[in-house]
């Protein structure tokens, strides 16, 4: 049988070639799944540890080194039709925690012009069963999309809100270049 070309498909269903594999990275964006111990009676899962103590803490060590913790915060959504953010912050490291019961899109966009990876935008599903840090940096805009209701969110920022002068800049949910990106996959 003789292979096919693209002009040998129908042109009213004629699509475009999937990619597979993961955009480029953005810099000094971090993931960390965090070990989650299961048996016959529940499960435990570290989800922060200051120092490496024996083996198999170091991951969770390092992801936490140098971080100066000012906040701790927890929000609960409870619509999946809701889109948190999108925001960026010139000051602040925002350390976010999905627990395994929670499933959201996250939506990233590397807005800093001196970045190996400036206007990069990558998504990650957090949570899902498994408990999941990310760690993001000044200067790359985030929200999130809950694919689960309620879904919670525990965040840890390197530095207090303050009032009267929020190191928080919004960019608007539905930009160009971003807007198509909430919205769950099909096909």
């Amino acid at each position: 049988m003789a292979e096919l070309g693209a002009s040998d498909i129908i042109d009213a269903v004629r699509g475009t070639v999937k990619r597979y594999g993961s955009p480029p990275p953005i810099d000094g964006v971090e993931l960390l799944e965090a070990a989650r111990f299961v048996d016959d009676r529940g499960s435990f899962l570290e989800i922060y540890r200051r120092e490496a103590t024996h083996d198999g803490t170091e991951r969770l060590a390092r992801f936490f080194a140098g971080v100066d913790v000012a906040q701790m915060n927890w929000a609960v959504v409870d619509s999946t039709e809701t889109v948190k953010g999108l925001h960026y912050h010139l000051r602040q490291t925002d350390l976010w925690f999905c627990p395994p019961e929670g499933k959201m899109k996250v939506v990233l966009w590397d807005l800093r012009k001196a970045s190996p990876s400036a206007d990069v935008v990558r998504t990650y599903v957090l949570g899902g069963g498994r408990g999941t840090w990310l760690r993001i940096p000044p200067g790359v805009a985030h929200g999130y999309r809950p694919l689960v209701a309620p879904c919670p969110l525990l965040y840890i920022v390197t530095r207090p809100f303050d009032l009267d002068d929020p190191d928080e800049h919004r960019v608007p949910w539905d930009h160009p270049r971003v807007r198509d990106l909430w919205a769950v996959q099909n096909g």
